[in-house]
C-alpha cells in the first residue's frame, strides 16, 4: 500500500498528502482488523496487513500525532504476539525497551530513505516538529 510512497521518498520528493491519507486511513483499518484475529491468522501478504514501520513513517509525513500513537500501540500489540507466539513473554520493562528500539530503528530508516543529506534533514525536521 505504501510502495509509492518509498519510492518518492528514496527519490527525494514527498508524497501527495491526500493520496498519502486516503492510502493510510485504509491501512489503519485493515491493521487494526489484523491484531484483532489471534497471531497465527495475520498474513504476510501487505495488502492485507501493511508494515507496521510504513504506517509509522506515513503518520510522520502527515503530521498526525493521534495516529502516530495508535500506530506506536500496533507496534506494541505486534512484539507481544509475536514473543508471546515464540513463548518468550518477557518482562513488562525488557518489553517496553524492545519497543522503542523497534520505534527507534523504524525512524533511523525513515531517515535514512532520503536520497541526500538535506533531504534526510527535512525528515528529521519532520519528526521534531511532530514532537517538539
Amino acid at each position: 500500500m505504501f510502495k509509492q510512497m518509498v519510492s518518492e521518498l528514496e527519490n527525494g520528493t514527498l508524497p501527495e498528502n491526500n493520496l498519502l491519507r486516503k492510502r493510510f486511513d485504509a491501512a489503519l483499518v485493515k491493521k487494526m482488523g489484523v491484531i484483532r484475529t489471534p497471531y497465527s491468522f495475520w498474513p504476510a501478504d501487505p495488502k492485507i496487513n501493511p508494515p507496521a514501520k510504513q504506517l509509522l513513517w506515513a503518520a510522520i509525513l502527515l503530521h498526525d500525532k493521534e495516529n502516530y500513537r495508535i500506530v506506536e500501540a500496533i507496534i506494541s500489540t505486534e512484539v507481544e504476539e509475536k514473543l508471546r507466539a515464540k513463548g518468550q513473554a518477557d518482562s513488562i520493562p525488557t518489553l517496553a525497551a524492545k519497543i522503542q528500539q523497534l520505534l527507534q530503528a523504524y525512524i533511523h530508516e525513515f531517515i535514512e530513505l532520503g536520497p541526500d543529506e538535506t533531504f534526510r534533514e527535512n525528515l528529521r525536521h519532520r519528526i521534531e516538529e511532530l514532537f517538539p
